[in-house]
């Protein structure tokens, strides 16, 4: 299985230029070797400038420079289609130098390779199927492993994903599908030990009725964290008391992000705001767990910065 890496490289302007010089390009043309040009998943460039001058102008300079990057990252090699650019004007003034300020910041993703705790190493399938009719269904997968980073994948619409990697011991994963509750499924310890090099799971989702939406604005979370603040609990109450009367219902818990849709995202900033409201949306699972809500009741999944509609 592979992870994604970032890095970041700074390239320096002079007073009111977008030329880059050649020491500077010899430094892109090191780094996009060093990646490796089939590793790169994408490539961000954001443009900025001192403060002087208009904003207005600054703007379009900062934009200057973003592209003059990008144009220098496709003569070493990188497709067009890996790089994304913004301005940012003088909006990020990050020190009292201004030669420091003339810059274009570039973020690289790309991947690496994760070498598995097993051995010998071990795969895994999962199948996704409706729990009624038991056909296959495209849906969403989440691993969630102890001490690593999330990963996140799909099923497609053969409900069978690719085959990965066992990274360790310790693995939960979460199937979610539009108008199906999620499934959660933790492989268990003595699997490990089969003699087999692939472990295959078949996840059954039950398909439900949406029948209402719900949202708690006053529920928050301690900065870039899933542990929920003190000054929620008035509606982490208003929620417990409507599981306790509705005896029948069943809830989907969707965790959000405050992350703007307008501006661009790179798939590092899209995996951490994925994992990080798939555990805030598990914090409040889990709060109705320990106050007496069945799990069976209980789904939840992470919407990164997706609205609820």
């Amino acid at each position: 299985m592979y992870s994604l890496t970032s890095e970041e490289l700074y390239i320096y302007f002079d007073s009111d230029s977008y030329e880059i010089d050649g020491k500077q390009k010899a430094q892109l043309t090191s780094k996009i070797l060093e990646i490796g040009g089939t590793n790169i998943k994408e490539i961000y460039v954001e443009g900025h400038t001192d403060s002087f001058a208009t904003d207005e102008y600054n703007i379009v300079l900062a934009n200057n420079r973003a592209l003059r990057a990008a144009a220098v990252l496709e003569q070493i090699g990188v497709p067009a289609r890996f790089i994304k650019m913004e301005s940012f004007g003088e909006s990020q003034i990050i020190s009292e130098k201004h030669e420091a300020n003339r810059r274009a910041k570039i973020f690289f993703v790309y991947e690496t390779d994760i070498k598995s705790s097993l051995n010998p190493p071990k795969w895994i399938v999962i199948k996704t199927l409706d729990k009624k009719t038991k056909k296959p269904i495209n849906a969403s997968l989440g691993f969630d492993y102890k001490d690593l980073e999330m990963k996140f994948s799909s099923t497609g619409k053969s409900g069978i994903s690719a085959a990965f990697s066992l990274l360790g011991e310790e693995l939960d994963i979460m199937a979610s599908a539009p108008n199906y509750l999620s499934t959660y499924f933790t492989i268990p310890p003595e699997d490990i030990d089969k003699p087999i090099d692939t472990l295959v799971y078949i996840l059954e989702l039950p398909q439900v009725a949406v029948t209402g939406k719900f949202t708690f604005q006053n529920i928050y979370f301690f900065t870039d964290s899933d542990e929920i603040r003190p000054e929620s609990t008035p509606e982490l109450h208003k929620l417990l008391a409507i599981m306790q009367r509705e005896k029948k219902a069943y809830i989907e818990i969707q965790g959000h992000m405050n992350y703007p849709l307008s501006r661009p995202m790179n798939s590092v900033q899209h995996r951490y705001n994925m994992e990080l409201s798939f555990k805030r949306a598990k914090a409040i699972n889990d709060y109705l767990v320990v106050s007496g809500i069945s799990q069976e009741r209980l789904t939840y999944k992470g919407m990164s910065n997706i609205r609820m509609k």
